[in-house]
Parts: C-alpha cells; sequence; structure tokens
C-alpha cells in the first residue's frame, strides 16, 4: 500500500549537513516486505536515520540500500523479533530524523 509521510518543520541546515524530521503514517496493510520509502528525496547522501515510534509492540527500522521502512513484532514462535503480514498500523506514527549531506 503506501505511507503517509509528513516533514516536521524546516529543513535545518549546518554546514554542509541537512536534517530532516517525519513523521510517517502506515496505512491498514503493513507488506512483510516492507514499505518503499526514499529519504534521499529528503536528504542527499544519508548520513544517519534515526528512528522512534509510538508504543504499541512494534519496531521500526530503515534499509537504506532497499530504500524500505520495515516493522517487527515480538514473535510468537520464539524468535526475537518477526516481520509484520498484513497488520493494520495505521493508528502507529513512526517518527524519523533524517541527517545527511547536500547533492
Amino acid at each position: 500500500m503506501a505511507l503517509t509521510v509528513e516533514q516536521l518543520g524546516r529543513t535545518n541546515v549546518t554546514g554542509n549537513r541537512l536534517t530532516v524530521a517525519l513523521k510517517i503514517t502506515p496505512d491498514s496493510s503493513w507488506p512483510t516486505a516492507g514499505e518503499d520509502l526514499d529519504l534521499t528525496a529528503y536528504v542527499s547522501n544519508i548520513e544517519t536515520v534515526l528512528v522512534e515510534s509510538d508504543i504499541g509492540g512494534y519496531v521500526y527500522a530503515y534499509d537504506r540500500s532497499a530504500k524500505k521502512l520495515l516493522a517487527y513484532e515480538a514473535g510468537a514462535d520464539g524468535a526475537a523479533l518477526d516481520a509484520v503480514d498484513g497488520a493494520n498500523l495505521s493508528a502507529q506514527a513512526v517518527y524519523l530524523t533524517v541527517t545527511g549531506g547536500r547533492a
């Protein structure tokens, strides 16, 4: 499906580095392979991506090479984390802080 991406405030500029804060809202059906999210639309030459999420039992991570936001939950099968598949995460909010250089 798709993510709703909202930029929070302005892009911060410090020297040759840019920092952008984003609020991500998932839709009602999360795919196992994660949702497409190309952060180079906000910051070129990504250096760091910090991920914070609402309390709700899910852990999120950003895969730079695949340009995807991934979601995990506690594994019922004894695994530490299992990939989320088909869950309705629309009530969740994920906050990203992206820092990188200019193009």
